[in-house]
Order: structure tokens, then C-alpha cells, then sequence
């Protein structure tokens, strides 16, 4: 069993995530707030946090640089619409693991989660 944190603004995505790990039998927690999913992020230990690029008060790549500077060991997949805005390359500047396309790229987290 993995634990996965998974930060997005939107339930409906986190819904849909969080359904085909738990049924993996995965430990998922998530936030729809990206300050409250940062917050644990640093607080707390996971084998792979999925993170969201667009979100209000706080964009992903931000919250991924905050994360890999006290956490530079953590496994991040940036989950992104928009594959091409400046943020996305920013995070995975920072130390992003990788990138999920939404819609999305199921096989890509499951084969992730094997490689942890």
C-alpha cells in the first residue's frame, strides 16, 4: 500500500483519483484548498503527491518548489489541462517527477506507484 496526496482545485478530479487508488488499496489523501494540501505535503510523509498547475491563491509549480526545498527526496506529478503554460515547466524545473494530462493518464499514476 502507497500513500498518495493529491492537491487540485477541482473535487470532481480528485474524485476520480482517489477512487481508482483507494480500490487499489492505496491511502489517499486529498485537498481541494492547495494551501491545506501544501501544508500536509510538508507535514507528512508520501510516496507520490499529485498536484495540480492551475489552482486559486496558489499555482502548483509554487507549491512543488516549496515542497522539493524541504522535501528534495518527494515524488511529484504535476496533472495539467495546459500542457504548455510557463508553470508546468517551472515545476518540473523545480523537480517534478513528471506530467499527467488530463484528461487523464491513469496508466501513467499506476506505473508510477510500481516504480515507488
Amino acid at each position: 500500500m502507497k500513500k498518495v496526496l493529491i492537491i487540485d482545485d477541482e473535487s470532481g478530479v480528485i474524485h476520480v483519483i482517489q477512487e481508482l487508488l483507494t480500490d487499489m488499496e492505496h491511502e489517499v489523501s486529498s485537498f481541494t484548498d492547495p494551501e491545506e494540501g501544501e501544508a500536509a505535503a510538508l507535514e507528512n510523509e508520501y510516496d507520490l503527491m499529485i498536484i495540480d498547475i492551475r489552482m486559486p491563491k496558489k499555482n502548483g509549480a509554487e507549491i512543488t518548489e516549496n515542497i522539493l526545498k524541504q522535501k528534495p527526496r518527494a515524488k511529484i506529478l504535476i496533472n495539467t489541462g495546459y500542457p504548455d503554460d510557463p508553470a508546468v515547466q517551472r515545476a518540473l524545473d523545480a523537480g517534478a517527477s513528471g506530467l499527467l494530462l488530463k484528461p487523464f493518464e491513469i496508466e501513467k499514476i499506476i506505473d508510477f506507484l510500481k516504480e515507488t
